[in-house]
Protein backbone atom coordinates (compact mmCIF):
# COMPACT_ATOMS: atom_id res chain seq x y z
CA UNK A 1 0.00 0.00 0.00
CA UNK A 2 1.31 3.51 -0.99
CA UNK A 3 2.29 5.73 2.41
CA UNK A 4 -0.26 8.73 2.78
CA UNK A 5 2.57 11.01 1.98
CA UNK A 6 3.08 9.57 -1.41
CA UNK A 7 -0.65 8.73 -1.83
CA UNK A 8 -2.04 12.26 -1.33
CA UNK A 9 0.17 14.51 -3.79
CA UNK A 10 -0.50 12.08 -6.35
CA UNK A 11 -4.51 11.33 -5.69
CA UNK A 12 -4.65 15.31 -5.85
CA UNK A 13 -3.33 15.24 -9.24
CA UNK A 14 -6.04 12.66 -10.30
CA UNK A 15 -8.50 14.62 -8.86
CA UNK A 16 -7.59 18.02 -10.85
CA UNK A 17 -7.16 16.04 -14.03
CA UNK A 18 -10.48 14.21 -13.55
CA UNK A 19 -12.38 17.46 -13.31
CA UNK A 20 -10.70 19.43 -15.92
CA UNK A 21 -11.42 16.12 -18.15
CA UNK A 22 -15.34 16.14 -16.80
CA UNK A 23 -15.73 19.86 -16.93
CA UNK A 24 -14.00 20.60 -20.84
CA UNK A 25 -16.57 17.71 -21.62
CA UNK A 26 -19.34 19.95 -20.46
CA UNK A 27 -18.73 22.81 -21.84
CA UNK A 28 -17.36 21.59 -25.37
CA UNK A 29 -20.45 19.41 -25.79
CA UNK A 30 -22.99 22.75 -24.95
CA UNK A 31 -20.72 24.68 -27.30
CA UNK A 32 -21.08 21.75 -29.52
CA UNK A 33 -24.56 21.46 -29.36
CA UNK A 34 -24.87 25.68 -29.88
CA UNK A 35 -23.34 24.93 -33.01
CA UNK A 36 -25.82 22.64 -33.97
CA UNK A 37 -28.52 24.69 -34.09
CA UNK A 38 -29.97 23.40 -30.50
CA UNK A 39 -32.66 25.51 -28.38
CA UNK A 40 -32.92 26.22 -24.65
CA UNK A 41 -34.71 23.56 -23.77
CA UNK A 42 -32.63 20.56 -25.90
CA UNK A 43 -29.14 21.70 -24.21
CA UNK A 44 -31.01 21.43 -20.95
CA UNK A 45 -32.13 17.92 -21.57
CA UNK A 46 -28.93 17.11 -22.46
CA UNK A 47 -27.63 18.14 -19.10
CA UNK A 48 -31.06 16.66 -17.67
CA UNK A 49 -30.62 12.73 -18.94
CA UNK A 50 -27.08 13.10 -17.91
CA UNK A 51 -27.83 14.13 -14.63
CA UNK A 52 -30.20 11.23 -14.58
CA UNK A 53 -28.23 8.84 -15.85
CA UNK A 54 -25.60 9.95 -12.97
CA UNK A 55 -28.50 9.19 -10.31
CA UNK A 56 -29.51 6.20 -11.61
CA UNK A 57 -26.24 4.35 -10.86
CA UNK A 58 -24.30 5.95 -7.91
CA UNK A 59 -26.20 3.62 -5.58
CA UNK A 60 -24.87 0.46 -7.45
CA UNK A 61 -21.21 1.64 -8.14
CA UNK A 62 -21.03 1.46 -4.51
CA UNK A 63 -21.69 -2.19 -4.22
CA UNK A 64 -19.67 -2.98 -7.77
CA UNK A 65 -16.19 -0.83 -5.97
CA UNK A 66 -16.81 -2.85 -2.42
CA UNK A 67 -16.70 -6.44 -4.86
CA UNK A 68 -13.97 -5.68 -7.62
CA UNK A 69 -11.83 -3.01 -6.38
CA UNK A 70 -11.92 1.17 -7.04
CA UNK A 71 -8.63 0.56 -9.05
CA UNK A 72 -10.27 -1.82 -11.71
CA UNK A 73 -13.84 -0.37 -11.54
CA UNK A 74 -11.96 3.37 -11.65
CA UNK A 75 -10.26 2.07 -15.03
CA UNK A 76 -13.12 0.11 -16.68
CA UNK A 77 -15.68 2.88 -16.34
CA UNK A 78 -13.39 5.41 -17.72
CA UNK A 79 -13.08 3.33 -21.54
CA UNK A 80 -17.06 4.20 -22.12
CA UNK A 81 -16.52 7.96 -21.65
CA UNK A 82 -13.31 7.72 -23.59
CA UNK A 83 -14.14 5.91 -27.12
CA UNK A 84 -17.64 7.83 -26.62
CA UNK A 85 -15.85 11.17 -27.03
CA UNK A 86 -14.32 9.76 -30.11
CA UNK A 87 -17.60 9.49 -31.23
CA UNK A 88 -19.55 13.17 -30.32
CA UNK A 89 -17.96 15.04 -32.78
CA UNK A 90 -19.07 13.12 -35.72
CA UNK A 91 -22.83 12.76 -35.08
CA UNK A 92 -25.31 15.81 -36.25
CA UNK A 93 -28.61 15.63 -34.10
CA UNK A 94 -29.09 17.26 -30.50
CA UNK A 95 -30.99 13.93 -29.06
CA UNK A 96 -28.21 11.89 -30.59
CA UNK A 97 -25.50 14.37 -28.50
CA UNK A 98 -28.53 13.73 -25.34
CA UNK A 99 -28.17 9.70 -25.83
CA UNK A 100 -24.61 9.54 -25.54
CA UNK A 101 -24.26 11.95 -22.60
CA UNK A 102 -26.50 9.78 -21.40
CA UNK A 103 -24.42 6.26 -21.27
CA UNK A 104 -21.47 8.80 -20.44
CA UNK A 105 -23.40 9.97 -17.08
CA UNK A 106 -23.93 6.29 -16.71
CA UNK A 107 -20.27 5.50 -16.47
CA UNK A 108 -18.89 9.01 -14.04
CA UNK A 109 -19.96 7.80 -11.02
CA UNK A 110 -18.02 4.72 -11.28
CA UNK A 111 -15.59 6.93 -11.30
CA UNK A 112 -16.41 9.51 -8.67
CA UNK A 113 -17.57 7.37 -6.35
CA UNK A 114 -14.05 5.31 -6.95
CA UNK A 115 -12.12 8.39 -6.31
CA UNK A 116 -14.49 9.08 -3.06
CA UNK A 117 -14.15 5.47 -1.42
CA UNK A 118 -10.28 5.25 -1.97
CA UNK A 119 -10.03 8.64 0.09
CA UNK A 120 -12.40 7.78 3.12
CA UNK A 121 -10.29 4.80 3.34
CA UNK A 122 -6.83 6.42 3.42
CA UNK A 123 -8.12 9.70 5.37
CA UNK A 124 -7.25 8.29 9.05
CA UNK A 125 -3.51 7.86 7.40
CA UNK A 126 -3.98 10.94 5.63
CA UNK A 127 -4.81 13.55 8.49
CA UNK A 128 -8.84 14.27 9.25
CA UNK A 129 -7.38 17.98 8.61
CA UNK A 130 -6.77 17.46 5.23
CA UNK A 131 -10.50 16.06 4.74
CA UNK A 132 -11.69 18.86 2.40
CA UNK A 133 -7.99 18.36 -0.47
CA UNK A 134 -10.43 15.82 -1.89
CA UNK A 135 -13.07 18.06 -3.04
CA UNK A 136 -10.78 21.31 -3.23
CA UNK A 137 -8.71 19.63 -5.87
CA UNK A 138 -11.78 18.54 -7.96
CA UNK A 139 -13.49 22.26 -7.49
CA UNK A 140 -9.68 23.21 -9.34
CA UNK A 141 -10.53 20.99 -12.15
CA UNK A 142 -13.86 21.43 -12.43
CA UNK A 143 -14.14 24.83 -12.20
CA UNK A 144 -11.14 26.79 -12.31
CA UNK A 145 -9.00 25.54 -14.94
CA UNK A 146 -11.51 23.08 -17.16
CA UNK A 147 -13.59 26.63 -18.62
CA UNK A 148 -10.14 28.22 -19.73
CA UNK A 149 -8.91 24.67 -21.23
CA UNK A 150 -12.45 24.02 -22.62
CA UNK A 151 -12.74 27.30 -24.67
CA UNK A 152 -9.30 26.86 -25.32
CA UNK A 153 -9.15 23.80 -27.22
CA UNK A 154 -12.19 24.37 -28.85
CA UNK A 155 -10.96 27.63 -30.12
CA UNK A 156 -12.34 27.99 -33.85
CA UNK A 157 -15.30 25.61 -33.65
CA UNK A 158 -12.43 22.99 -33.72
CA UNK A 159 -14.65 20.04 -32.01
CA UNK A 160 -12.77 17.43 -33.66
CA UNK A 161 -9.59 18.46 -31.92
CA UNK A 162 -11.18 19.24 -28.83
CA UNK A 163 -13.19 16.13 -28.38
CA UNK A 164 -9.75 13.97 -29.16
CA UNK A 165 -8.44 16.02 -26.11
CA UNK A 166 -11.15 15.36 -23.65
CA UNK A 167 -10.54 11.40 -24.48
CA UNK A 168 -6.71 11.49 -24.28
CA UNK A 169 -8.10 12.91 -21.08
CA UNK A 170 -9.59 9.84 -20.46
CA UNK A 171 -7.00 7.35 -21.20
CA UNK A 172 -4.46 9.04 -19.77
CA UNK A 173 -6.90 9.09 -16.09
CA UNK A 174 -7.50 5.39 -16.82
CA UNK A 175 -3.78 4.79 -16.57
CA UNK A 176 -2.87 6.99 -14.24
CA UNK A 177 -5.47 5.54 -11.90
CA UNK A 178 -4.15 2.15 -11.87
CA UNK A 179 -1.30 3.83 -10.47
CA UNK A 180 -2.61 5.74 -7.73
CA UNK A 181 -5.95 4.16 -6.62
CA UNK A 182 -5.59 0.91 -4.17
CA UNK A 183 -7.31 -2.64 -4.94
CA UNK A 184 -10.49 -3.48 -2.72
CA UNK A 185 -9.75 -2.36 0.71
CA UNK A 186 -11.99 -3.88 2.69
CA UNK A 187 -13.78 -7.63 1.96
CA UNK A 188 -16.27 -7.69 -0.52
CA UNK A 189 -20.03 -7.47 0.33
CA UNK A 190 -22.72 -9.82 1.73
CA UNK A 191 -25.31 -10.95 -1.04
CA UNK A 192 -28.05 -8.46 0.65
CA UNK A 193 -29.97 -6.74 -1.83
CA UNK A 194 -28.69 -3.08 -2.63
CA UNK A 195 -31.61 -1.43 -1.41
CA UNK A 196 -31.72 -3.11 1.88
CA UNK A 197 -28.17 -2.97 2.85
CA UNK A 198 -28.68 1.23 1.59
CA UNK A 199 -31.52 1.19 4.04
CA UNK A 200 -29.74 -0.14 7.09
CA UNK A 201 -26.57 2.09 6.50
CA UNK A 202 -29.10 4.96 6.66
CA UNK A 203 -30.40 3.31 9.89
CA UNK A 204 -26.90 4.54 11.12
CA UNK A 205 -26.44 8.07 12.67
CA UNK A 206 -23.69 8.90 11.54
CA UNK A 207 -24.67 7.84 8.05
CA UNK A 208 -28.09 9.01 7.67
CA UNK A 209 -27.07 12.54 9.67
CA UNK A 210 -24.05 13.13 7.01
CA UNK A 211 -25.80 12.32 4.27
CA UNK A 212 -29.02 14.45 5.32
CA UNK A 213 -26.57 17.66 5.83
CA UNK A 214 -24.95 17.06 2.91
CA UNK A 215 -28.29 17.12 0.63
CA UNK A 216 -29.50 20.80 2.84
CA UNK A 217 -25.87 21.85 1.85
CA UNK A 218 -26.07 20.98 -1.56
CA UNK A 219 -29.39 22.06 -2.45
CA UNK A 220 -28.67 25.45 -0.70
CA UNK A 221 -25.38 25.54 -3.25
CA UNK A 222 -27.72 24.36 -5.87
CA UNK A 223 -30.17 27.11 -5.05
CA UNK A 224 -27.86 29.92 -4.98
CA UNK A 225 -25.68 29.54 -7.85
CA UNK A 226 -28.65 28.85 -10.35
CA UNK A 227 -29.96 32.63 -9.51
CA UNK A 228 -27.60 34.99 -7.99
CA UNK A 229 -26.34 35.89 -11.59
CA UNK A 230 -30.33 36.92 -12.26
CA UNK A 231 -30.66 38.17 -9.16
CA UNK A 232 -27.54 40.32 -9.29
CA UNK A 233 -28.20 42.04 -12.13
CA UNK A 234 -32.25 42.03 -12.72
CA UNK A 235 -32.46 42.81 -8.56
CA UNK A 236 -29.01 44.42 -7.84
CA UNK A 237 -28.43 46.41 -10.45
CA UNK A 238 -25.58 44.85 -11.37
CA UNK A 239 -23.55 44.71 -14.87
CA UNK A 240 -23.07 41.42 -16.11
CA UNK A 241 -19.51 41.17 -15.54
CA UNK A 242 -19.88 41.89 -11.94
CA UNK A 243 -22.63 39.22 -11.72
CA UNK A 244 -20.47 36.39 -13.01
CA UNK A 245 -17.55 37.32 -11.23
CA UNK A 246 -19.78 36.54 -8.21
CA UNK A 247 -19.25 32.60 -9.34
CA UNK A 248 -16.01 32.95 -9.17
CA UNK A 249 -15.97 34.12 -5.98
CA UNK A 250 -17.81 31.49 -5.05
CA UNK A 251 -15.60 28.98 -6.68
CA UNK A 252 -12.56 30.16 -5.25
CA UNK A 253 -13.85 30.70 -1.70
CA UNK A 254 -14.92 27.05 -2.11
CA UNK A 255 -11.50 25.45 -2.99
CA UNK A 256 -9.70 27.69 0.35
CA UNK A 257 -12.04 26.81 2.16
CA UNK A 258 -11.85 23.07 1.82
CA UNK A 259 -7.97 23.66 1.85
CA UNK A 260 -7.27 25.94 4.66
CA UNK A 261 -10.26 25.29 7.46
CA UNK A 262 -9.45 21.17 8.33
CA UNK A 263 -7.50 21.94 11.00
CA UNK A 264 -10.24 24.43 12.35
CA UNK A 265 -12.58 21.69 12.19
CA UNK A 266 -10.98 18.76 13.47
CA UNK A 267 -11.27 20.17 16.50
CA UNK A 268 -15.04 21.09 16.43
CA UNK A 269 -17.25 18.52 17.82
CA UNK A 270 -20.29 17.48 15.61
CA UNK A 271 -22.59 19.74 16.94
CA UNK A 272 -20.46 23.05 16.80
CA UNK A 273 -19.24 22.10 13.52
CA UNK A 274 -23.29 22.07 12.09
CA UNK A 275 -24.65 25.06 14.34
CA UNK A 276 -21.67 26.87 13.35
CA UNK A 277 -22.22 26.34 9.61
CA UNK A 278 -25.89 26.61 9.78
CA UNK A 279 -25.40 30.21 11.51
CA UNK A 280 -22.89 31.25 8.72
CA UNK A 281 -25.60 29.85 5.87
CA UNK A 282 -28.29 31.90 7.70
CA UNK A 283 -26.15 34.85 7.83
CA UNK A 284 -25.55 34.55 4.07
CA UNK A 285 -29.29 34.34 3.68
CA UNK A 286 -30.10 37.45 5.09
CA UNK A 287 -27.01 39.42 3.39
CA UNK A 288 -27.81 38.06 -0.14
CA UNK A 289 -31.74 39.07 0.27
CA UNK A 290 -30.68 42.64 1.71
CA UNK A 291 -28.15 43.71 -0.02
CA UNK A 292 -27.27 46.46 -1.61
CA UNK A 293 -24.12 46.50 -4.04
CA UNK A 294 -21.93 43.83 -5.18
CA UNK A 295 -19.62 43.77 -1.67
CA UNK A 296 -22.56 42.68 0.14
CA UNK A 297 -23.09 40.09 -2.34
CA UNK A 298 -19.69 38.62 -2.50
CA UNK A 299 -19.96 38.79 1.47
CA UNK A 300 -22.97 36.51 1.33
CA UNK A 301 -21.28 34.11 -1.02
CA UNK A 302 -18.12 33.86 0.68
CA UNK A 303 -19.90 33.47 4.04
CA UNK A 304 -22.45 30.65 2.01
CA UNK A 305 -19.16 28.75 0.88
CA UNK A 306 -17.80 28.82 3.80
CA UNK A 307 -20.71 26.76 5.64
CA UNK A 308 -20.46 24.59 3.24
CA UNK A 309 -17.03 23.66 3.16
CA UNK A 310 -17.62 23.10 6.81
CA UNK A 311 -20.07 20.60 6.42
CA UNK A 312 -18.48 18.59 3.99
CA UNK A 313 -15.32 18.77 6.59
CA UNK A 314 -17.40 17.62 9.52
CA UNK A 315 -19.11 14.74 7.34
CA UNK A 316 -16.14 13.66 5.79
CA UNK A 317 -14.05 13.30 9.04
CA UNK A 318 -17.13 11.12 10.47
CA UNK A 319 -17.63 9.41 7.70
CA UNK A 320 -13.92 8.48 7.31
CA UNK A 321 -13.95 7.13 11.28
CA UNK A 322 -16.49 5.22 10.53
CA UNK A 323 -15.12 1.28 10.61
CA UNK A 324 -15.56 -1.21 7.41
CA UNK A 325 -15.90 -0.45 3.67
CA UNK A 326 -16.36 3.21 2.34
CA UNK A 327 -17.21 2.54 -1.22
CA UNK A 328 -21.34 2.22 -0.42
CA UNK A 329 -21.31 4.90 1.94
CA UNK A 330 -19.38 6.95 -0.58
CA UNK A 331 -22.23 5.90 -2.91
CA UNK A 332 -25.04 7.33 -0.44
CA UNK A 333 -23.25 10.54 0.06
CA UNK A 334 -22.48 11.31 -3.40
CA UNK A 335 -26.29 10.18 -4.27
CA UNK A 336 -27.51 12.85 -1.37
CA UNK A 337 -25.06 15.74 -3.02
CA UNK A 338 -26.86 14.88 -6.57
CA UNK A 339 -29.74 14.92 -5.11
CA UNK A 340 -29.54 18.23 -3.10
CA UNK A 341 -28.52 19.64 -6.23
CA UNK A 342 -31.69 18.78 -8.16
CA UNK A 343 -33.60 20.03 -5.56
CA UNK A 344 -32.05 22.90 -5.05
CA UNK A 345 -32.53 24.72 -8.41
CA UNK A 346 -36.06 22.87 -8.86
CA UNK A 347 -37.37 24.22 -5.42
CA UNK A 348 -35.40 27.89 -5.71
CA UNK A 349 -37.06 28.16 -9.45
CA UNK A 350 -40.47 27.72 -7.44
CA UNK A 351 -40.04 29.89 -4.75
CA UNK A 352 -39.29 32.20 -7.05
CA UNK A 353 -42.21 32.45 -8.89
CA UNK A 354 -44.25 32.61 -5.48
CA UNK A 355 -42.82 35.38 -4.05
CA UNK A 356 -40.04 37.15 -6.91
CA UNK A 357 -36.28 36.49 -7.25
CA UNK A 358 -35.74 39.28 -5.02
CA UNK A 359 -37.33 37.51 -1.89
CA UNK A 360 -35.77 34.30 -2.95
CA UNK A 361 -32.54 34.11 -0.91
CA UNK A 362 -34.54 35.43 2.43
CA UNK A 363 -37.30 32.82 1.72
CA UNK A 364 -35.07 29.93 2.18
CA UNK A 365 -33.91 30.28 5.01
CA UNK A 366 -37.20 29.54 6.88
CA UNK A 367 -36.71 26.31 4.26
CA UNK A 368 -33.18 25.98 5.71
CA UNK A 369 -34.31 26.00 9.40
CA UNK A 370 -37.16 23.64 9.37
CA UNK A 371 -35.30 21.10 7.13
CA UNK A 372 -32.13 21.03 9.94
CA UNK A 373 -34.94 20.32 12.78
CA UNK A 374 -36.00 17.72 10.98
CA UNK A 375 -33.01 16.36 10.32
CA UNK A 376 -32.06 17.31 14.25
CA UNK A 377 -35.45 15.09 15.46
CA UNK A 378 -34.55 12.05 12.49
CA UNK A 379 -31.26 11.96 14.04
CA UNK A 380 -32.75 11.72 18.03
CA UNK A 381 -34.62 9.47 16.76
CA UNK A 382 -31.86 7.13 15.88
CA UNK A 383 -30.11 7.97 18.76
CA UNK A 384 -32.79 5.88 20.91
CA UNK A 385 -32.81 3.30 18.45
CA UNK A 386 -28.96 2.50 19.06
CA UNK A 387 -27.35 4.81 21.57
CA UNK A 388 -24.20 5.80 20.31
CA UNK A 389 -20.78 7.04 22.00
CA UNK A 390 -20.85 10.15 23.34
CA UNK A 391 -18.45 11.73 20.66
CA UNK A 392 -21.59 10.33 18.27
CA UNK A 393 -24.42 13.04 19.81
CA UNK A 394 -26.69 14.88 17.87
CA UNK A 395 -25.88 17.59 16.13
CA UNK A 396 -28.40 20.14 17.33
Amino acid sequence: MRSARTFLPHFMVLAILGGITISTGKIVTTLFALHLGATGWQLGLIGAVESAGMALVTLPAGWLIARYGARRVYFLSSLGPLLLNLVLPWVGFWYAIAAIRAVIGLCIPFRIVSMNSAFLERLADIGHAKAGWYRASQSIGMGLLGPSIALTTVAGDRFVLAYVAVAAGFAALAVYGQWVLPERMAPPPDNTGLLRHARELLRDRDVAESCSVEWLASATQSMFSTFIVAAAIQVHGLGRVEAVQLLTVQGMTNVAALFGLGALCSGLSRRQGYGLSLGLAALSLILLGFANGFFVLALGTVLLCLGSAINHLINMRHLGQRPGGKSQIASLYNLAGMAGNTCGALLGGLISTVVGLGWLYPAWLPCLLIMAGLIAIRSRQLARQAPLAPQHQTVF
